[in-house]
């Protein structure tokens, strides 16, 4: 008589490829990445490192900066990064995700060209 147990599923695994933060599902999350998460080249970046990739981004843009500018980059950078994210979110919302005020939400909305949301 044989005593096999049932299987067990392996639960998928998803490594952050900035911070190494890992993420596993045990019950098969459908999708290709746990919420919030991106795949870019290969490479695996959770919601976190996405906002701080945002921002080394735009401080490399500016070059050579004040520490007084680079504080206001970061935030701008991350508002920016909230309102492509997803667009349909209310200022508040958006302002409460980036640490931001609602008029700098505001404001960085209506100065900014429509664009399509970036991958969530």
């Amino acid at each position: 008589m044989s005593t096999a147990s049932p299987s067990k599923s392996r639960p998928k695994e998803w490594t952050c490829a900035r911070c190494e933060m890992t993420s596993r599902w045990t019950e098969g999350l459908g999708a290709e990445a746990p919420p919030n998460w991106v795949r870019e080249n290969g490479l695996f970046y959770c919601l976190v490192c996405r906002r701080e990739r945002a921002i080394d981004a735009a401080i490399e843009r500016a070059g050579d900066v004040t520490t007084a500018d680079r504080a206001k980059l970061r935030s701008s950078a991350v508002v920016d990064f909230e309102l492509d994210r997803n667009p349909d979110r209310t200022e508040g919302e958006i302002a409460k995700a980036a640490r931001a005020s609602i008029s700098a939400v505001r404001k960085a909305r209506k100065d900014r060209p429509a664009r399509p949301p970036v991958r969530r």
